[in-house]
């Protein structure tokens, strides 16, 4: 694995930690200005769409990728900068819309489109790719674990404090940007627009990933978080602890499936992991306990993210080099669009069916697991 791409792993720990932390205490921080959980999703659904404008137009940005990413990590951080040395409702968006902001819990912002086409660039075989993805990946779920043990550990209302950590790590994302050389060459030399090939398998993927990004929106992070306060009223301590275990889990699970990719192929591993773990994501809700529910949350976690670095080593192999950050951008646009009712709709079900995003969330991602397998069962590696 190649110095660039550690770095690059680096800077997605110190963004996960604080994209994390940020879904986490968000249901918390509204819920005690007054909103109520349709009102919270309202707010996840915004933050999603400003999120999507983000990546759609760094994609098209006319400056060279370094430039690119000093930009997108100064934006992040005066977004910290305004959560931290301001209160109330109005900021809080403003500081979304200035961060390109998800509140998903996961990292789907407009620097991971760059990042992830600088590592398939940087390493030479597929091998490395799937190593170099799954190390990439990893470091963004073991960047959740501490940033929700701190949440555990701390447990307390005192907001300014978890600002102050996230504007102090969004601040070291500029020591990666600023250390590596970012590959320009092939960027600039790439088409403005897919040949027909590549348009063909990016419409085929774009239409598959809107299904299971559809079916995510519905269970993103702080949906989850907002879920388990609304039904058992649970505490932000107790939110941190629950995504400690969900995120070590995660991070384990993560590494595990460089090796299956290896073993099995990539979408075998994406698919056979992907159904596993949306059949106990149906079962959170089945039980009507706390602890039966967190276990089955557990349970789903042990598979839910291992088709992560699969899929983007897949998708920059598929893809031609020239082809990569605009067709990664196409995605990430898509998943993040796809997104955007999932909250909104999750905010209404858990005010009046609370079970059924679950169920709901679920049973559209299993759809999308027997698709991709049916559309990409025979493609050899």
């Amino acid at each position: 694995m190649k110095l660039q791409s550690v770095l690059l792993s680096f800077s997605k720990f110190v963004r996960s930690f604080v994209l994390t932390m940020i879904a986490v205490i968000t249901p918390f921080y509204l819920s005690g200005l007054g909103l109520s959980a349709l009102g919270i999703g309202a707010v996840i659904v915004l933050a999603v769409v400003i999120s999507t404008v983000f990546v759609y137009t760094f994609a098209y940005l006319k400056v060279n990728l370094r430039n690119r990413m000093l930009l997108l990590a100064s934006l992040f951080t005066a977004s910290m900068a305004i959560l931290l040395f301001s209160s109330g409702f109005y900021l809080f968006i403003v500081a979304l819309i200035i961060g390109g902001i998800t509140l998903s819990g996961r990292d789907m912002t407009a620097n991971e489109t760059i990042e992830k086409f600088s590592i398939s660039t940087y390493e030479p075989s597929q091998r490395s790719k799937n190593y170099a993805f799954s190390v990439y990946n990893f470091s963004s779920y073991g960047a959740g674990s501490l940033a929700s043990l701190i949440l555990f550990i701390y447990g307390s209302g005192n907001f300014q404090f978890y600002f102050l950590i996230d504007l102090v790590l969004a601040a070291l994302q500029f020591i990666p940007y600023l250390a590596i050389k970012f590959p320009e060459k092939i960027e600039r030399e790439s088409p403005k627009k897919f040949d027909e090939p590549t348009l063909k398998t990016v419409r085929k993927l774009s239409y598959l990933f809107a299904m299971d990004a559809f079916g995510g929106g519905l269970v993103v992070t702080s949906v989850i978080a907002l879920w388990f306060k609304a039904v058992y009223n649970i505490s932000l301590s107790q939110a941190g602890l629950m995504f400690v275990i969900i995120n070590v889990v995660t991070a384990v699970s993560i590494i595990i499936a460089s090796m299956l990719a290896d073993r099995l192929g990539l979408i075998r591993t994406m698919v056979y992991s992907h159904i596993v773990s949306n059949f106990f994501l149906i079962m959170v809700p089945v039980f009507h306990t706390l602890l039966l529910s967190q276990i089955m949350l557990y349970l789903r976690q042990t598979t839910s993210q291992m088709d992560v670095p699969g899929r983007d080593s897949f998708i920059n192999t598929i893809i031609p080099p020239e082809h990569r950050i605009r067709s990664n951008s196409n995605f990430l646009v898509v998943r993040n669009g796809s997104q955007v009712p999932g909250p909104g709709i999750a905010g209404l079900l858990i005010e009046t069916a609370a079970s059924s995003v679950f169920f709901l969330g679920g049973g559209i991602k299993i759809l999308y697991d027997i698709l991709l397998f049916v559309s990409y069962r025979n493609y050899k590696e």
